[in-house]
């Protein structure tokens, strides 16, 4: 038995109390996750999970690389391993969002109608993308810009925001002849969907 089916016969041993986890004291619940995340370290010591709220279809667990390539392959690995149970789901990489998208960190409250951006292509590998951001404010700190991008990878995913965007950036908006350059940030999604669409266009050919 591999770790990634170790990872599996342990979860189906605790899937119900998983389930009704809402029913649990605290302890008993943090104790019950911990328990779930230390045998998934032990499949993979990059790959995290995320439990959802109980809905009528049950439950969904995703997992997550944190936007790490390293640990793509093992997310993959996971997800394709899944068992197949009544009333889960299981999905590999945060899923794309769309628009009208929001994101808190670190005391950062970003909207992504507050946002514009700017589209780089790279003519070397046209499959990828650079991003310059813009709005009227801007603060000049690693956290801000980590937000900022995880607003991005909030909109168009884990997997898309990895594989896509190489250069990454944050700027004031420029003045008016420039910002005529700039798209609103909730035409990313419609962007990228764009970028896929032509990638396969070129495949075919």
């Amino acid at each position: 038995m591999n770790k990634i089916e170790k990872f599996w016969q342990d979860f189906l041993l605790i899937k119900d109390q998983l389930m009704d986890i809402d029913s649990l004291k605290e302890a008993e619940a943090n104790e019950l996750m911990q328990a779930l995340d230390d045998s998934l370290k032990q499949a993979s010591e990059g790959v995290d999970f995320i439990l959802s709220d109980l809905t009528a279809e049950g439950r969904t667990i995703t997992f997550t690389a944190n936007g790490d390539k390293e640990f793509f392959d093992d997310v993959t690995a996971i997800v394709e391993a899944t068992p197949v149970e009544n009333l889960w789901k299981f999905e590999g990489f945060l899923p794309p969002m769309g628009k009208k998208c929001s994101y808190n960190y670190e005391g950062y409250h970003l909207k992504s109608s507050d946002f514009s951006f700017l589209p780089l292509e790279n003519k070397d590998e046209p499959t990828k993308i650079g991003l310059l951001l813009a709005s009227d404010k801007k603060e000049d700190n690693d956290d801000y810009l980590f937000a900022c991008y995880l607003l991005v990878e909030r909109m168009i995913g884990e997997y898309n925001a990895a594989m896509m965007i190489d250069y990454f950036d944050v700027q004031v908006m420029p003045n008016k002849e420039e910002k005529d350059d700039y798209l609103p940030l909730d035409y990313l999604p419609d962007f990228v969907a764009w970028k896929l669409e032509e990638k396969i266009k070129e495949k075919k050919h």
